[in-house]
């Protein structure tokens, strides 16, 4: 079949018309179509390799072209604001431990554990699912409190509910650089009963000190070996897997674990909802409630604990500013228990892994490249810029309001970079182009190709 050439109308087909078609685009060839050719093409190998790779932001070179077209953290700021609200969140409750509670206990430098205790005892009374104690038990009591950790072991040694007790283990660094776990007098409570359970709740800040990620696993060293230990929310997730949708029993890396290593397993993006502690904090939601931990030891005062602790995650925990536990994130500086407890109240919501759900992710990101491409074509510069948005608004509004898809932020950032990426080599294409088809008005010389150059880059009246 001959090539097909130039005024002709015979439409390209076979393999000499896709030879034809590659060849306008990357060679710029002349062709009175160069330029739908070109758009079409080009799109259609974009989208080939992000449906191929999954990832944009990570292939070599693309850091030097373009910037972040906007930041992944405000986007999901708008969690944080309260602009979408989930429906398949794990209620959780915080025992706040906060500033008039602290003084009413005399401003300790570490939390009495005979309060503990007490706070301990009323919470596991009315069946929550699960209790999440982040309160450091590590290291030795001061001779002062000694009654309160006899009251403290007490009730751990003696807890027989069915809820889930965890507790956040201390990871310190050791001289050879391994991560190791840091010695408690509990350890032998926590040995004898099932239903005392250590994990980890450590954060890793990225170079600005703010935290966006968490870990699920963490490889630690103890005395004899090196093992996993799971983040509280996996913790929380495996108790509350087949009870909870979206969540499924919590599986260990297959790798041995290495406490040397500096990276173990992928991180998960950190969603942080509206306020639960402080003076910020709404009014009690569905999913999210807080209570002064003053309040649960005062007898005259009466409450409704089956309501408030009854089938929910509790999280006891400090934000008086004497604990010194508070983290940057994307949303401000929280504490690090309303951290944890954010992280729990949207596990269900984290995206899944396996085929399936890497298939979700490239169609959606697929769907707004070309939603992008399509009207950046067919609609002016002004008029394609607001409906790409208004376009953009309401897939992220359906992905997550009608499936809790948080995911739709990142296939939104793959989408955006496509584009740009996508009209960065049509401009460079069409610019060589129009630099051969100016080439051959000018008079052969030293200055043809500067003039050549000017004649394309500068502005026709």
């Amino acid at each position: 079949m001959p090539e097909t050439t130039r005024g002709s109308a015979t439409p390209f087909t076979g393999r000499s018309g896709l030879l034809h078609w590659l060849a306008v685009t990357f060679t710029c060839r002349t062709d009175p179509r160069s330029e739908r050719i070109r758009a079409r093409t080009l799109a259609g190998l974009f989208a080939l390799l992000f449906a191929a790779l999954g990832v944009v932001r990570d292939v070599p070179g693309v850091g030097f072209l373009i910037q972040a077209p906007f930041d992944l953290d405000w986007a999901l700021r708008t969690v944080s604001l309260g602009w979408y609200q989930p429906d398949d969140t794990i209620p959780v409750t915080i025992v706040d431990i906060d500033e008039a509670t602290h003084r009413g206990w005399r401003s300790p430098a570490i939390t009495p554990r005979g309060e503990l205790a007490r706070l301990l005892s009323v919470v596991t009374a009315v069946a929550p699912s699960a209790v999440v104690v982040d309160i450091d038990l590590s290291g030795t009591e001061a001779d002062a409190d000694r009654a309160g950790q006899r009251q403290l072991r007490d009730v751990l040694e003696g807890y027989r509910g069915t809820a889930p007790l965890i507790f956040p283990k201390r990871i310190e660094p050791g001289t050879d650089g391994t991560r190791n776990m840091s010695a408690s007098p509990f350890d032998p409570v926590f040995a004898r009963n099932a239903r005392l359970h250590w994990a980890h709740a450590s954060f890793a800040t990225d170079s600005g000190g703010a935290v966006r990620w968490w870990t699920k696993w963490l490889a630690v060293c103890t005395e004899s070996q090196a093992l996993w230990l799971p983040a509280i929310p996996v913790r929380v997730a495996d108790t509350l897997a087949g009870m909870q949708p979206g969540l499924a029993p919590q599986v260990e890396p297959a790798a041995a674990a290495d406490c040397a290593a500096r990276d173990n397993t992928a991180g998960q993006r950190l969603l942080i909802g509206p306020r639960l502690t402080g003076l910020a904090r709404p009014p009690m939601a569905r999913d999210a409630r807080t209570v002064p931990a003053s309040l649960l030891l005062d007898p005259e005062i009466a409450r409704d604990d089956a309501g408030l602790f009854g089938g929910r995650v509790v999280l006891i925990g400090a934000t008086h500013t004497g604990g010194g536990d508070f983290w940057l994130t994307p949303s401000g500086v929280l504490p690090g228990v309303e951290m944890l407890a954010n992280i729990v109240r949207y596990t269900s919501l984290e995206p899944g892994t396996g085929i399936g759900a890497e298939i979700a992710y490239r169609a959606l990101g697929l769907l707004l490249f070309a939603v992008f491409v399509v009207f950046g074509w067919y609609l002016r510069g002004l008029v394609a810029f607001f409906l790409g948005i208004a376009a953009a608004l309401l897939i992220v509004a359906v992905a997550i309001g009608g499936w809790d898809y948080f995911r739709v932020f990142e296939a939104l950032e793959a989408a955006i970079v496509l584009t740009v990426l996508y009209m960065f080599v049509q401009a460079v294409l069409d610019l060589i182009e129009d630099f051969r088809r100016q080439w051959k008005d000018f008079a052969p010389g030293k200055r043809r190709f500067w003039q050549t150059l000017c004649a394309v880059c500068g502005r026709e009246d």
